[in-house]
């Protein structure tokens, strides 16, 4: 569009949510953007929305700019800003998305920058051993991709996880909303979301606070989280559920789709292994995997004598385990003690420590991972 509308219409658009999508661009460069769409004649624009297949007299502006009135207060009180594709922050990915939103709001920082974007997206149910090995994966990708953001929806599960370890780990994070910024759902989130925009991340959101919840907004937002990234990782998943419709449709926007394999029988995995059978998916394991598909660079500079860790021997007990645990994530004691030929008495103790000193994590099972 040639120039900025303001902020007053721009905010109107998102109550007409029919027309905030890309698909309506040329709807609204024929008036001269969102600011002469909301001043057109009604004659007008009737005689364009057959043009669109939309039905005449069927959106109210008056409404919708009385209602963007309103909400312009929610937006002074709660620092939330706007962002249209008439800003030169909209970001790029997205806007390559014919239903992407015309008009999103957002808290924190929108990088202009180029960066590598990936959404991690999965089940609410999610294992602690998936939670442990996403954490890892954000750990790995960040030491291959310092210019990594991380994309998520913060509910319960993998998506929480996601968010919680890019943190940790100094990444920044997306938090795709499917409601208005007023508020957090869940509300024990609430915490996580302002560490969020405080460490350089952003909540996102197409929805105004003025707008009711509804549990298909949630579905909806979807498309955003797969919208913005190069790449969408599927950590675990039923068959059915909001991350395979990600999957899918980070699949329409021909980005890169990868998902981690589990065992036949967790109904938990189920999701990622049909996504793989599909061809959907790429199968990955690591971070490296997921690295070299999105095309980033994985040979890390070698390091000297001097700055190779030594926190155990190499023909230590520990070292012996923890290279055994690094090659083969989820082994019981009994698997243990066979590979590193270690007593079961000694092992139990060792195990302790490595746990205690927080170099590994015990599974329900006794099954042990690295952490």
């Amino acid at each position: 569009m040639s120039h900025e509308s303001s902020l007053h219409t721009q905010v109107g658009v998102t109550f007409l949510p029919k027309l905030n999508s890309r698909v309506y661009i040329p709807l609204f460069e024929a008036c001269g953007g969102f600011e002469g769409f909301f001043l057109e004649s009604d004659a007008a624009l009737n005689a364009l929305y057959p043009k669109f297949h939309l039905k005449k007299d069927c959106f109210n502006r008056k409404q919708a700019l009385e209602r963007a009135k309103r909400e312009l207060e929610y937006i002074d009180r709660l620092a939330i800003r706007v962002c249209s594709t008439e800003h030169y922050q909209y970001p790029f990915l997205l806007g390559q998305c014919e239903d992407a939103p015309l008009v999103f709001y957002y808290k924190g920082e929108l990088y202009t920058d180029d960066r590598q974007y990936i959404a991690i997206v999965g089940t609410r149910k999610a294992s602690v051993h998936c939670r442990c090995r996403v954490e890892r994966i954000i750990e790995e990708l960040h030491t291959f991709c310092p210019s990594l953001v991380t994309v998520s929806g913060l509910a319960f599960g993998i998506d929480i996880t996601a968010h919680q370890a890019s943190l940790k780990y100094d990444v920044p994070t997306y938090a795709v909303l499917g409601h208005g910024l007023h508020t957090i759902y869940p509300a024990s989130h609430k915490n996580l979301a302002e560490k969020i925009v405080a460490q350089k991340g952003a909540l996102i959101t197409e929805f105004p606070c003025l707008s009711s919840i509804f549990p298909a907004n949630f579905l909806q937002r979807n498309r955003i989280i797969a919208g913005l990234c190069q790449a969408t990782f599927i950590a675990e998943s039923a068959v059915k559920g909001g991350a395979m419709a990600t999957a899918r449709i980070a699949q329409s926007y021909a980005r890169e789709v990868m998902a981690l394999p589990g065992r036949p029988e967790d109904s938990m995995s189920a999701g990622c292994n049909w996504l793989i059978k599909q061809n959907i998916a790429a199968l990955v394991e690591n971070g490296k995997d997921i690295a070299q598909i999105m095309g980033i660079n994985t040979e890390l500079p070698a390091l000297s004598q001097d700055e190779k860790p030594t926190l155990f021997p190499d023909d230590s007990p520990e070292a012996i385990v923890l290279r055994i645990l690094t090659e083969h994530q989820g082994l019981d004691i009994d698997r243990l003690s066979i590979y590193s030929q270690i007593p079961m008495g000694k092992l139990s103790a060792l195990l302790t420590k490595l746990e205690l000193e927080e170099h590994i994590l015990a599974l329900p099972g006794k099954n042990y991972i690295i952490k």
